[in-house]
C-alpha cells in the first residue's frame, strides 16, 4: 500500500514537472524583449538657449535612465517598500509567497502577490496582471530564468525605466521630471519616497489628484527606511514632515505648437522614428522671442476685434480673423520665432507655412535688391505710370474667356511719371516697382530671388 502511494506521488510530480517544462517551453521567449530591452523614448525640442520647447512621443511619454545615474538612495527605497531581499533571491521569495499563500487561502481569493521585483518586471513586460494560478505560475518560471540572464542592476534599471508612475510618466526619471521638475540626484528623501510608492498604483496615488494619499504612501515608505536602519531619526522627522511642491503639467509641455508642428513635417521622411527613438533636437527658436511674438499677434488681433467697422458693419468679419507672425534673423536667415494663429487649439492651421497669399508689397524690397545688384542706383529713375497688361487664363476652359486684362494702379490711385528708385521704395509704389521688374526681367528677378 505504501509501495502504492509513493508510486502515485512519483508519478504526480513527475506529471507536475512535464507540465512546467512544456509551460517554459512554451513561454520561454516570451522574455527576450526584456532582455534585449528597448523602449520608447521621448524627443525633445530645445530652443537655442538650450530651453525646452516641446517633448514629442509615441504612445509613451519615458526619459531613460542608466542604472550607473540612479543615485543609491532610490535603490534603497525601492527595495525597502518592494522587495527587502532582492539582491539574496534567485527571482522568487519562496518565503514571501508562503505568507502570501496563507493569506489567499484565509480569504479564500488571490489579495497578495508576494511579487519580487522581477517578478513585476516580468509581469509589466511579458504578461497580464490578471490575478491567476497560471499566470503566477509563469511569472514565475519567467522570473527564475531572467535572474540566470540579467544582473540584479540590469533587472533594476530596466524596471525603473519600464513601470509607469501615474499622469503618464513611465519611468522614474521621467516622473521626477513631471512631478517635481527635478533630476534624480536632486531628490530628497520624501520625494524619492513618493516616486517608488507609485507603483503599486500610479493612478490611485498620482499626486496631481490624491496628494494627501500620495503622502500617506510616501510616509509608509519613510518609516520602512527608518525601521530598516536605512536612515536615523532625524532624517525620518525630516522625511514625515516635508511637503513636496508638486506640478500638474501637460505631458508635452509643449510651448511652441505650431514650430513643432512644421519642425515634425520638414523632419518625417529624414528622421526615422523622430517621436519614438529619444532625440535631442535643438532649434534656431528663441522662447522668449517666441513669447513676444504670440502676445503681439493677439494684441493685435484684439485692437482689430474692437475697430468699430468690425463691431458695428462687419460682425462676420471676426470669426474669420486670424494672423500669423514670422521673425527672421537677416544676417543667417534663422528663424527666431513662429506664430501660425492666435490660437492653435481653434486652429492648427499654420498661416505662416501652409497659407497660400500673395506676398504683396513684403516682396519689393527682394526686387529693389535685385536692382541694386544688377548696378541700378538709389537715384536711378522708374517709371511710374500705368499700363494695362493682357495675358491667358488658362483655368477658363471656353477659349473666348481665356484673354484677361490687368491694369495695375497705385495705392494713391495716382502716378507720377518719373520717380527715384528710393523713393519708389520708401513710399511703395506699385507702377514704378512693376515697371522696374519689366526692365530687367522677370526670369532675372526669378533666378535672384533663389538666391536669397
Amino acid at each position: 500500500m505504501l509501495k502504492k502511494f509513493i508510486i502515485l506521488n512519483l508519478l504526480i510530480l513527475a506529471g507536475i514537472l512535464i507540465w512546467l517544462i512544456i509551460m517554459y517551453s512554451q513561454i520561454r521567449f516570451d522574455i527576450t524583449h526584456i532582455v534585449d530591452y528597448k523602449p520608447n523614448l521621448t524627443t525633445q525640442f530645445i530652443d537655442k538657449n538650450d530651453k525646452l520647447v516641446a517633448n514629442i512621443f509615441d504612445k509613451q511619454h519615458r526619459f531613460y535612465v542608466k542604472f550607473k545615474d540612479i543615485p543609491p538612495r532610490i535603490i534603497e527605497s525601492l527595495i525597502a517598500i518592494e522587495d527587502t531581499q532582492f539582491f539574496e533571491h534567485n527571482g522568487v521569495n519562496v518565503d514571501a509567497i508562503l505568507r502570501a499563500i496563507v493569506t489567499d487561502l484565509k480569504h479564500m481569493k488571490m489579495v497578495e502577490g508576494a511579487s519580487t521585483i522581477t517578478q513585476q518586471l516580468v509581469r509589466t513586460l511579458a504578461l497580464t496582471r490578471d490575478k491567476k494560478i497560471i499566470r503566477k505560475i509563469k511569472e514565475i518560471l519567467l522570473a527564475l530564468r531572467l535572474e540566470t540572464l540579467l544582473t540584479k542592476e540590469e533587472i533594476l534599471e530596466r524596471y525603473l525605466n519600464e513601470v509607469y508612475f501615474g499622469h503618464g510618466y513611465y519611468g522614474i526619471k521621467t516622473a521626477a521630471l513631471g512631478y517635481f521638475h527635478k533630476e534624480l540626484d536632486e531628490l530628497n528623501i520624501k520625494e524619492i519616497a513618493i516616486l517608488v510608492g507609485l507603483p503599486q498604483a500610479p493612478s490611485f496615488y498620482d499626486p496631481t489628484k490624491n496628494l494627501n494619499v500620495t503622502l500617506g504612501r510616501a510616509n509608509q515608505v519613510v518609516r520602512r527606511l527608518k525601521t530598516l536602519g536605512w536612515i536615523n531619526k532625524y532624517q525620518h522627522y525630516e522625511a514625515i514632515n516635508f511637503k513636496p511642491t508638486i506640478y500638474n503639467d501637460t505631458l508635452t509641455r509643449n510651448k511652441a505648437p505650431y514650430v513643432v508642428d512644421f519642425v515634425l513635417k520638414e523632419l518625417k521622411d529624414k528622421v526615422k522614428n523622430i517621436k519614438s527613438n529619444g532625440y535631442k533636437i535643438k532649434l534656431t527658436i528663441d522662447l522668449q522671442a517666441q513669447e513676444i511674438a504670440r502676445e503681439a499677434l493677439i494684441y493685435g488681433y484684439n485692437r482689430i476685434k474692437k475697430r468699430d467697422i468690425y463691431a458695428d458693419t462687419n460682425k462676420s468679419t471676426t470669426k474669420t480673423l486670424n494672423g500669423a507672425i514670422i521673425n527672421i534673423q537677416s544676417d543667417t536667415g534663422a528663424i527666431l520665432s513662429l506664430v501660425g494663429g492666435v490660437d492653435y487649439r481653434k486652429s492648427s492651421f499654420n498661416r505662416v507655412t501652409q497659407g497660400r497669399r500673395q506676398p504683396g508689397s513684403a516682396i519689393k524690397p527682394f526686387i529693389y535688391q535685385t536692382a541694386l545688384n544688377l548696378g541700378y542706383s538709389t537715384m536711378s529713375d522708374l517709371i511710374d505710370i500705368s499700363r494695362t497688361y493682357e495675358y491667358e487664363d488658362k483655368t477658363v476652359k471656353d477659349e473666348n474667356n481665356q484673354t484677361k486684362k490687368w491694369k495695375p494702379s497705385n495705392y494713391e490711385s495716382n502716378f507720377k511719371g518719373l520717380v527715384s528708385l528710393k523713393y519708389a521704395l520708401v513710399h511703395s509704389r506699385n507702377l514704378a516697382t512693376i515697371n522696374l521688374v519689366n526692365e530687367f526681367g522677370i526670369e532675372i528677378l526669378y533666378r535672384n530671388l533663389l538666391n536669397f
